[in-house]
């Protein structure tokens, strides 16, 4: 089993944004190590990138039901989603969702672990995750 914590505001912000999707679909949250390539974050060897979207589940998906949601995590990314926890944070500086994980191990001086997504608005401080505007 997979634990992921949301914190009210993501879970508000997320059941929100599923309201208006259409037919089975979830909240996708994948991972990838290394957090290089095209992610708001680069980073180095330690770093990890996380993301979000809304997704239909797939075979190989596992599926945990999180407070009206289906939570849906690829098998590639499950080691690295596992204890983390998703946020939603709206700043000055910053706006979307933010996930980081508590569990995994501190990342080295190339990288920062912890957060990243595909389109939030700051990777400072583990990045903006999500599509928030």
């Amino acid at each position: 089993m997979i634990a992921v914590e949301f914190k009210p505001t993501a879970t508000e912000q997320i059941r929100r944004l599923i309201s208006g999707q259409k037919g089975e679909v979830g909240v996708r949250i994948y991972a990838q190590p290394g957090g290089g390539g095209g992610s708001c974050c680069g980073g180095g060897a330690g770093a990890v990138a996380f993301g979000m979207a809304f997704s239909k589940p797939r075979a190989d998906d596992t599926v945990v039901k999180v407070d009206g949601f289906a939570l849906l995590v690829d098998p590639s990314s499950q080691k690295l989603v596992d204890g983390a926890v998703v946020d939603y944070v709206e700043t000055l500086t910053e706006s979307g969702f933010k996930i980081t994980n508590p569990t995994l191990p501190e990342p080295d001086d190339a990288g920062q672990a912890g957060g990243c997504g595909s389109c939030g608005t700051s990777s400072a401080n583990g990045g903006g995750c999500g599509c928030g505007g």
